[in-house]
């Protein structure tokens, strides 16, 4: 392939462009809110799949963004440029929902907080996982490394982190799944939480 880019670049590269894309979300939001929630209450669209969406935005990016770099070096470099854009559109389009939840609906969505609160909700519901599986994954990767042996050239093995990885994804899945389920049908609390419905 030619190239002389290194992860650390890629991974830079990718921060740099998430970024952009949050700005660029966010900036919408703050100027379009109102009249993007508008637009979105003309479609056919029930409370429960407005929640699906919010968790759609607030939860599957990252663990698909975690994947996506555990293998990457299977991907051409053409590959790996596209899918990283996508992935930081997908995840900095949690700027267009994040000011609902600070500042609250109305100042976010104005009139179309019927949108935008299920909206918001459901993007709780998908963070929550991520925070839950940042500290499990947290409290794993620690296990792991004091378990195995210290020193230069020891540590877990390339078999033990694969495994691991392969475990994390697993009970991230699981747990988005179980978070998309409670969002849909056992979220109606008051609060963070709340629902709006």
């Amino acid at each position: 392939m030619g190239s002389n880019r290194t992860p650390l670049s890629d991974r830079a590269r990718f921060g740099w462009c998430i970024a952009g894309f949050a700005v660029l979300f966010l900036v919408v939001g703050r100027v379009l809110g109102e009249d993007i929630a508008l637009q979105l209450q003309k479609t056919p669209t029930t409370v429960e799949g407005w929640l699906f969406v919010g968790w759609l935005v607030g939860g599957p990016p990252y663990l698909v963004t975690a994947i996506f770099w555990n293998e990457r070096h299977r991907l051409t470099r053409t590959q790996l440029r596209n899918r990283s854009v996508l992935l930081a559109a997908w995840i900095g389009l949690t700027m267009l929902i994040v000011p609902a939840r600070v500042l609250g609906v109305h100042t976010q969505f104005g009139t179309g907080a019927l949108v935008g609160n299920p909206l918001s909700a459901g993007w709780v519901w998908g963070m929550a996982a991520n925070v839950g599986m940042l500290v499990f994954g947290g409290l794993v990767l620690l296990v792991l490394h004091k378990s195995t042996p210290k020193g230069p050239g020891k540590g877990p093995s390339a078999e033990q982190r694969r495994m691991t990885a392969r475990f994390l994804e697993a009970a991230w899945l699981v747990a988005l799944v179980v978070t998309l389920g409670l969002s849909l049908y056992g979220g109606n609390g008051s609060g963070i939480f709340n629902n709006g419905t």
